[in-house]
């Protein structure tokens, strides 16, 4: 008869769930598929060494485990100075034509996948996101979400006149990190989205960056084909689903560059506003000729209730930034 200690029967059970723990992860990081809903999701060592597990795994203390992250969407993303990670997947199966005048939208350029992850600590994170889809994929795009635990938030056109149409569904939900990003890598997957995407190493553009970001007031990054994207904060508190989130959850206006010939540059910006702020801002918009794209709501149990509207423009990007400041300033966007 072999008798265990109490101490010794803790630490088998420790050990226990250290170990089911650690297979979850390993799981999520080789299929990008999410656990069940409601399946425990503690912290485990990166399978790739236990030294990064410590700051890889966890989002104590505002960190993000990044590198785990990336891994499990198989794309790079950006850490904003807020500390929220930014994942773009292009959807570079997609060739599409839109705008007026018309202008092919290259590579990185307003179709793709957004993926917003803030930590929210003690293992947890919001991820708030929308997804880039061909008509046929939208149900079981939906479906993915309703079998991995995402909240649907909204279904829409970005811009009206796009050939082919694409459509974007917004989700979001709360947990753990890398949970959250195999559930979203599950419903990519539902989609011919090429996968593993990564950024160039070194972009440049002929775009006056630093300009434009003085001019918006908000913080540029310059990406693949040399396209420039500016967003500029709110300054007012947002909840989602009864979080409180960092203006760089995609809540705040984003505005994009896409280089033209003759120093020209095709512009879209996503004006983020409340319902008072709508009107002002479009008047401010069409007065200048903009084309309007579509108005709509893109989260669901949001406080205050944002809209959003896609605009477009053809010309000078440094003219054209000016005019998206003065809708700005109709908004409650950080000043230039």
């Amino acid at each position: 008869m072999i008798i265990i200690s109490s101490s010794e029967t803790t630490r088998r059970r420790a050990l226990g769930r250290f170990c089911g723990a650690a297979a979850l992860l390993a799981g999520l990081v080789a299929t990008g598929v999410a656990a069940p809903a409601g399946t425990a999701t503690a912290a485990a060592p990166d399978p790739t060494g236990p030294r990064a597990a410590t700051s890889q795994t966890r989002t104590e203390n505002g960190r993000l485990p990044v590198k785990a992250i990336e891994k499990i969407l198989q794309a790079d993303g950006h850490v904003s100075k807020s500390g929220v990670l930014e994942v773009d997947i292009d959807r570079t199966d997609i060739h599409v034509i839109g705008g007026n005048p018309p202008v092919r939208f290259k590579d990185g350029f307003q179709i793709q996948h957004e993926l917003f992850f803030q930590s929210l600590g003690h293992g947890k994170a919001i991820l708030n996101g929308d997804l880039a889809l061909r008509p046929q994929e939208i149900q079981p795009v939906i479906d993915s979400f309703i079998a991995h635990g995402l909240t649907f938030q909204a279904q829409h056109q970005h811009l009206y006149d796009l050939r082919p149409m694409v459509w974007f569904l917004h989700f979001r939900a709360i947990g753990n990190p890398l949970r959250l990003a195999g559930a979203a890598r599950a419903a990519i997957a539902k989609t011919s989205t090429p996968l593993p995407q990564h950024s160039p190493p070194h972009p440049t553009t002929p775009l006056p960056v630093r300009k434009l970001e003085r001019i918006l007031g908000g913080d540029a990054t310059v990406g693949e084909n040399g396209i420039v994207t500016v967003t500029v904060q709110r300054t007012d508190r947002i909840r989602l689903g009864g979080v409180v989130v960092d203006p760089d959850l995609g809540v705040s206006t984003s505005i994009q560059f896409q280089p033209l010939r003759k120093g020209r540059a095709a512009v879209v910006p996503d004006f983020s506003m409340t319902a008072k702020e709508t009107q002002p801002v479009i008047t401010v918009m069409r007065r200048h000729r903009w084309e309007v794209g579509c108005l709509y709501n893109q989260e669901t149990d949001e406080h205050p209730q944002l809209y959003f509207s896609h605009m477009y423009r053809v010309g000078d990007p440094v003219t054209l930034a000016r005019q998206i400041r003065e809708g700005l300033d109709r908004t409650a966007a950080k000043r230039a």
